[in-house]
């Protein structure tokens, strides 16, 4: 009984903080500061990718503007660079899809951790 009351409950005035207390306190610290540069460097490229699909879309436009001038005037689809431009058109879609999903799946990640 008399060794319960010898060990101090809480804080005490006068006893300097537990090392225990500092030492998690900065692994926490440095946790957070770790999850904070990951979220950083992921929105940096976000913002890459998304820079990058809208060149890849403002130089795809006068093709594509062509295409359908051409389609409208009379040629086949299965011209060759009809179907080149129909071609790089689904796979820019694609990637923006995938893309897309990556993200939505890093989000509902980040929500159940």
């Amino acid at each position: 009984m008399k060794e319960n009351m010898a060990r101090p409950r809480g804080r005490v005035s006068g006893h300097p903080i537990p090392e225990v207390v500092l030492r998690t306190r900065r692994s926490v610290m440095a946790a957070a500061h770790e999850i904070q540069t990951k979220r950083e460097r992921q929105r940096q490229h976000a913002g890459i990718a998304l820079a990058v699909m809208a060149g890849l879309m403002v130089l795809m436009a006068p093709a594509l503007w062509s295409t359908a001038n051409e389609l409208s005037e009379g040629e086949h689809f299965l011209d060759m660079p009809v179907v080149l431009l129909t071609l790089s058109l689904i796979m820019l879609t694609a990637m923006l899809a995938v893309l897309l999903m990556t993200w939505r799946g890093r989000r509902n990640g980040e929500r159940e951790e």
